[in-house]
């Protein structure tokens, strides 16, 4: 010990060993700059072995060779102790402040703080600085022309950050590039696409092209329009009103709810008219996935609509056999809703005459995984029979409450039978769980059945009836007074299907 203390001095001995304690210190509790804090360690030991070299040529008191290697190794050792400092300050201490600052800006801090160290660090050795300086204004000069593009990217840069005009996290297009903003550094700003590729474009040509910000106008949102065909056999408003209903009650993820989606028209062609559904994204990180749900629902909402979308025409020649084969099909599917039919509760006072005539009227309705089948508190006048798929029914306690699942459907099970009765608003949300179809009964289409026959209202409120008040006396043990309020509930419900259908 005694014998380094005399070839560097006490204060040099304390100057690198508390350097060595912080690199390593730093190295333990900043991961991620564990590359910059081995590399300060490596000049440290440059330095010192720098240092050494001179003690042992005689000192660098004679200037030459000695001296420029002195030089070196403490303008290595203020290198690494600026890169302690940068690497203290950036990467723990701001971070704790819940502050921080641009790669870029950290950067420059520590560029300055490099010029600062060596500029130290001639001085500190006897040279002559105005001396340095000039000669450095003349290589400057020289560096600054042979080096044109490097300093228009570096300059770019900077405007960049002075500016503003985006910043790292803003989606961005440029010539034939578009995605996220990761990082802006001296010479490039570094993009990623959709498909998970970095572009790393010049900082220059940001500053001499257009570059289009997308969503800083709208709040984060950027329009969209998804095209389709429709036949001319369906009207425009009846077209528009199916879909403008459908994305006013149920949003598919990734869409804005304002300014709101409509649809509109926007060619037309010799055998369809060309619609375009037209929205704005709430999720700029995948406008794909978005437009495949927009167009998933508009195909679902067509559908129980019984609008078809136009297909390229073709020649069909139908045989005998293929006519027999469709009317075999249409007669499977009249069984399969009479089927569903009769599993509904409500419906067993029906003859089969009526269950019959209600089974050619059921419209095909399906839905699509987290499409809303009803909504709580709606009003709506049919009657959903799940013959494919399962559902959730969802009840939310107030206007501002979480949706909580009751109840889980599946093929066989009704919804909405109030609804068609007697109008009542829904009492939950019900959501497709996955691909469903389901089998819809207006109230226009069933107004006949009862007109023709009014008793049917007797026995279906009768029905209704019990299985509420059995379900009421279960819940608060009252059996003992079920019978008078069953009297009482079926003459409600009489009352009120009565008043619905104008019987």
């Amino acid at each position: 010990m005694q014998n380094i203390s005399a070839l560097f001095g006490p204060w040099i001995i304390g100057f690198y060993s508390l350097l060595f304690l912080f690199i390593a210190l730093l190295y333990r509790a900043a991961p991620d700059e564990r590359r910059r804090m081995g590399g300060s360690a490596l000049m440290v030991i440059i330095s010192i072995a720098g240092l050494l070299s001179v003690k042992l040529l005689g000192g660098a008191g004679g200037g030459g060779l000695p001296k420029l290697i002195e030089v070196g190794a403490r303008m290595l050792a203020v290198i690494a102790a600026i890169n302690v400092a940068g690497v203290f300050g950036f990467s723990l201490v701001m971070p704790k402040l819940r502050t921080g600052v641009s790669k870029f800006v950290e950067d420059l801090v520590l560029a300055g703080a490099y010029l600062l160290g060596g500029l130290a660090v001639i001085s500190a050795s006897g040279a002559d600085l105005s001396g340095v300086l000039a000669t450095s204004a003349v290589v400057t000069g020289v560096v600054a022309f042979s080096l044109q593009d490097t300093l228009g990217n570096v300059i770019g840069g900077m405007v960049l950050h002075l500016e503003d005009s985006f910043k790292p996290g803003d989606w961005i297009c440029i010539d034939s590039f578009a995605g996220v903003v990761r990082e802006i550094r001296w010479r490039q700003t570094t993009l990623e696409t959709l498909d998970g590729d970095l572009v790393v474009v010049p900082n220059i040509i940001l500053m001499k092209s257009p570059v289009t910000v997308q969503g800083r106008a709208q709040h984060d949102t950027r329009w969209r329009a998804v095209p389709f065909n429709v036949f001319y056999d369906r009207a425009p408003g009846e077209v528009e009103g199916v879909l403008n209903k459908a994305f006013s009650e149920d949003l598919p993820a990734g869409m804005a709810a304002t300014p709101a989606p409509v649809c509109g028209i926007k060619d037309f062609l010799p055998n369809c008219i060309v619609y375009e559904l037209r929205y704005y994204l709430s999720d700029l990180s995948s406008p794909a996935g978005t437009d495949s749900r927009v167009r998933s629902k508009i195909f679902y909402a067509l559908s129980r609509a019984g609008i078809k979308l136009s297909i390229h025409n073709r020649s069909l020649v139908l045989s005998e056999a293929a006519k027999d084969a469709a009317d075999r099909g249409q007669q499977t599917e009249h069984e399969r809703r009479l089927a569903a039919l009769r599993e509904v509760e409500d419906f067993e006072p029906l003859t089969d005459a009526e269950f019959a005539l209600i089974a050619g009227k059921l419209k095909s309705a399906p839905f699509s995984r987290g499409e809303k089948i009803t909504i709580q508190g709606a009003v709506s006048d049919c009657l959903y029979i799940i013959s494919e798929g399962g559902a959730e029914v969802q009840v939310r306690a107030g206007n501002g409450g979480e949706y909580t699942v009751v109840k889980k459907l599946g093929p066989g099970d009704v919804l909405g039978e109030m609804g068609l009765l007697t109008g009542e608003p829904r009492t939950a949300t019900v959501v497709a769980s996955g691909e469903v179809r389901c089998y819809r009964l207006d109230r226009e289409n069933f107004r006949g059945v009862l007109a023709s026959r009014p008793e049917i209202a007797e026995s279906i409120a009768a029905i209704i009836a019990k299985r509420r008040v059995e379900l009421s006396a279960a819940r608060e043990k009252l059996a003992g007074d079920a019978a008078a309020g069953l009297k009482a509930e079926e003459q409600n419900l009489l009352s009120k299907i009565r008043d619905f259908f104008s019987l």
